[in-house]
């Protein structure tokens, strides 16, 4: 039974160290593919707890093994690359997404910015009934035809807001909505753009070789901390010294009581062996057993002593039917709850 318990409260403390092990894994870095980007704080996959991330920073794996962002607006991107000292991100898309899927969405629900170094201009789109290609190469315009037929199946033009319509004849046309984003995103044929983020604020750490990782409390406001890495050659540290000298204490205890079990069976065997070797000596005699609880009212606990014999003491008794008797006790055996008399 003891050595069930040892083995079940040993089992449970591996089962919880390994436990615990996993939980520092879920947030291990990982990528999507070998040549993707690493993937670890401030992101995190879909996959992995909250708390493996920053909030809004959350990407996935596609089929294809592509690092996707969703943005706010049910787009996806491809992320190309991710700078963790300078909190850069490079996304891509594929040619099938149109540039509207890049404008169409809230910026103060996304947790990255254009570049500074961009040029931005505000836009104007006009959804038209007719097609005014025409007017276009005549006039002296600033209006482009762009291909968005996702937004509408009539063909959609452009224009810097800026600029003036007045030679252009829009009365088949009416204004879809303004944005403002940098200008070659618009025009240019650039399939990847640079954004970067702010918050949370990890650069410099990353810059120190650390780790920047989420605070484990309860905050509503996600707070970040930065923990050092030890170097190449270092020490180990605490946790780690702690944990070597607790697997050695449990493997020294566990051969501790293995070696107890394995003493206590083979003394119970000589013990038995002592018995079956004292009946046959006294066969004659036809000797009996009885319980140890038994002994000690036959004796009187023991009271009176006759002498000392080659196996154990030997004791005065007296049966229930006034009948005397010599209980001797073997001296290796003594309160294991069965003695041997005779009468």
């Amino acid at each position: 039974m003891g050595i069930s318990l040892f083995f079940f409260f040993l089992f449970m403390r591996l089962f919880a160290e390994i436990n615990g092990g996993s939980r520092d894994d879920e947030c291990k870095a990982s990528r999507c593919s070998h040549h993707g980007p690493v993937i670890r704080f401030p992101f995190r996959l879909k996959h992995q707890p909250e708390h493996c991330g920053y909030p809004e920073f959350e990407l996935s794996c596609s089929e294809e093994k592509r690092t996707i962002l969703e943005l706010p607006s049910s787009g996806k991107l491809w992320v190309k690359e991710i700078n963790y000292t300078s909190q850069e991100i490079v996304l891509w898309y594929p040619r099938d997404y149109l540039q509207w899927q890049i404008l169409n969405f809230n910026l103060s629900a996304f947790p990255f910015q254009f570049k500074d170094e961009y040029t931005y201009s505000n836009f104007s789109f006009f959804n038209c009934s007719e097609d005014i290609t025409n007017q276009l190469l005549y006039a002296d315009h600033h209006l482009w035809s762009i291909p968005f037929s996702i937004l509408s199946s009539n063909p959609v033009y452009v224009a810097a807001s800026s600029y003036s319509l007045a030679e252009v004849n829009l009365s088949s046309c009416r204004k879809i909505f303004n944005t403002t984003v940098p200008v070659n995103y618009m025009f240019d044929h650039e399939r990847e753009f640079y954004m970067n983020w702010s918050k949370p604020m990890c650069g410099n750490c990353e810059a120190k070789g650390n780790k920047c990782q989420r605070k484990k409390n309860n905050s509503r406001e996600p707070e970040i901390e930065c923990i050092d890495k030890p170097a190449k050659g270092a020490p180990m540290d605490k946790m780690v010294l702690t944990e070597a000298i607790l697997g050695f204490l449990h493997f020294t205890f566990g051969i501790f009581i293995i070696f107890i079990v394995y003493r206590s069976n083979k003394l119970k065997r000589e013990h038995r062996i002592n018995i079956q070797k004292f009946l046959e000596d006294y066969r004659a005699l036809k000797p009996s057993r009885y319980s140890y609880a038994d002994i000690k009212k036959i004796t009187n606990n023991f009271k009176d002593k006759l002498g000392q014999g080659g196996y154990g003491t030997v004791y005065k008794g007296k049966l229930s039917n006034e009948v005397f008797v010599a209980v001797k006790i073997l001296d290796d055996f003594k309160g294991n709850g069965k003695i041997s008399l005779m009468k």
